[in-house]
């Protein structure tokens, strides 16, 4: 059923990392269809799966996925503040806050574990895998740690722990 053939991509649709959808070409190579799949390494579809793309790999698209989720809906949101004036009073603001205000709102996100916080904890882990320490460390057992983290303090310990192996 998948094989390099019909393979095009797969990624992780969920949080928990527990389903797949594999895109796959028909046989014509005209169209491409989804499959979801169930990640189960005993389950004999998801090992077919797993010879043409690693463990690795998935977590790799599904990072590159959200990613480009993440610009397209950001790029939407700035094009809509823009048309609506909502940027110009956001710089009139901005220059007007103080150092402590941003201060105080990065030790908040970091030191407390508010919904809020929570919510926004994927694109914080998102901004640690563009840097260039994170891209360039072989140290896979921290990023997985980063990739797993509940908090935003223990995505940051977990940054700061392949930047000081860089240094």
């Amino acid at each position: 059923m998948i094989s390099e053939v019909n393979f095009v991509t797969a990624a992780f649709i969920d949080n928990e990392r527990t389903n797949i959808e594999v895109l796959l070409k028909n046989d014509e190579e005209t169209k491409v269809y989804p499959y979801i799949l169930e990640y189960n390494p005993d389950n004999p579809i998801c090992k077919e799966l797993l010879k043409v793309c690693s463990l690795d790999e998935l977590h790799e698209n599904t990072w590159s996925k959200k990613k480009e989720e993440v610009k397209l809906f950001e790029d939407s949101v700035i094009r809509i503040a823009e048309k609506t004036g909502i940027i110009k009073k956001l710089l009139k603001i901005s220059k007007r806050a103080e150092a402590e205000d941003f201060f105080g709102a990065i030790f908040d996100f970091l030191l407390t574990d508010k919904k809020e916080h929570i919510d926004r904890l994927f694109n914080f882990k998102l901004h640690l895998f563009e840097q260039d320490v994170i891209k360039k460390s072989k140290n896979e057992k921290v990023k997985s740690n980063i990739r797993k983290a509940k908090t935003p303090l223990g995505a940051f310990k977990e940054f700061i722990k392949i930047w000081e192996e860089s240094n």
